[in-house]
């Protein structure tokens, strides 16, 4: 029996119909195919080689492909912290044939980001939020949608995010461990869920270790350098100053280092510290932070695919993806 090839090149979504497999799959099949299981990598080169589809790009042939166009809306495009989540959304992105579109939102209120969004030129074909949410039901996305970093139950879109919770108070529960009961905490932006649920850990931390609560040791702060310079300032001066400073980001944990040496006060000795979020400077400062680590290039890469399978009109089992922390161990805490 012979076979006839199509006159045209076949796309990524025909082959994957005639397998009955996902378009991702075939992207593995041909770029990770170690990834796949024999069967299947087998019955999708099977179907490729049938339909005339060709792994070399489309624009190498003169062929422009019909790629989807997603939104992303970022808390703040300028924070280091984000620049990983990004690079793990636009390399799921590449292999799922997704154009990206970031859109900065520089911390202004839910309401005017959502308006703004909505104002842009129309075409998108999904949604992603990186540090913000929907504010409510009322204001859902029309577009299928995928919220990473912060979770709330109001929205009703599928989130991923960590136990911020869980993974502060490990980390104040370390530094108590190691022999510190005079622990401060710099928070960050209060109307942030994130940072309740972090302010939450650091004080049961304490009270499972029945440490009285110091209300001179909460300061808040805004998750950069300056304000951590600032609560570094407010904490060390205090007639009876912390021996450990909890920070709600590296950010904020490498100002109060920074201010501490001003002051005289050597880290880890004299003073420990830990932040949160395991950014690239963290390693380098003098000495290297101790922070808690979270998967951030696996947050954006989970998110990208998530969103995939809602444009495709797929159902998604679950609305909540829980993602691991890791509290690492670095010379600022004694």
């Amino acid at each position: 029996m012979k076979t006839t090839l199509n006159s045209s090149p076949a796309t990524m979504k025909a082959v994957a119909l005639a397998a009955g497999v996902s378009t991702a799959t075939v992207s593995r099949v041909f770029t990770s195919p170690e990834k796949v299981s024999p069967t299947t990598r087998q019955r999708v080169e099977s179907v490729a080689i049938t339909l005339g589809y060709s792994t070399i790009p489309l624009f190498s042939r003169g062929i422009t492909p019909s790629w989807r166009k997603v939104l992303v809306i970022i808390a703040d495009v300028t924070d280091s912290f984000y620049s990983e989540i990004i690079r793990g959304i636009e390399t799921q992105a590449s292999l799922q044939h997704c154009l990206v579109t970031l859109f900065d939102c520089a911390h202004q209120s839910m309401n005017r980001y959502i308006t703004q969004a909505r104002g842009l030129p129309e075409g998108y074909d999904g949604l992603i939020y990186v540090g913000l949410s929907p504010t409510d039901r009322d204001h859902r996305p029309p577009l299928p949608c995928v919220v990473i970093n912060e979770y709330s139950s109001n929205h009703g879109a599928p989130t991923l995010h960590i136990d911020n919770l869980s993974a502060s108070f490990n980390a104040v529960n370390y530094l108590i461990q190691r022999g510190h009961h005079r622990i401060a905490c710099v928070t960050g932006p209060e109307a942030l869920a994130i940072c309740q649920y972090r302010r939450q850990g650091y004080l049961q931390a304490l009270q499972r270790h029945n440490l009285p609560l110091n209300p001179y040791y909460i300061t808040r702060g805004d998750f950069s350098f300056k304000s951590g310079i600032a609560a570094a300032e407010q904490l060390l001066t205090l007639s009876t100053p912390p021996d450990a400073i909890f920070c709600h980001n590296d950010k904020m944990a490498l100002g109060a280092m920074y201010r501490a040496r001003q002051l005289g006060i050597a880290v880890p000795r004299q003073l420990s510290l830990i932040g949160f979020d395991d950014i690239e400077e963290s390693q380098y400062a003098d000495p290297p932070l101790t922070t808690v680590a979270q998967p951030r290039v696996a947050q954006g890469e989970a998110a990208m695919s998530l969103l995939t399978t809602l444009m495709e009109g797929k159902p998604l089992i679950h609305r909540s993806y829980l993602l691991e922390t890791e509290l690492i161990l670095r010379q600022s805490t004694r």
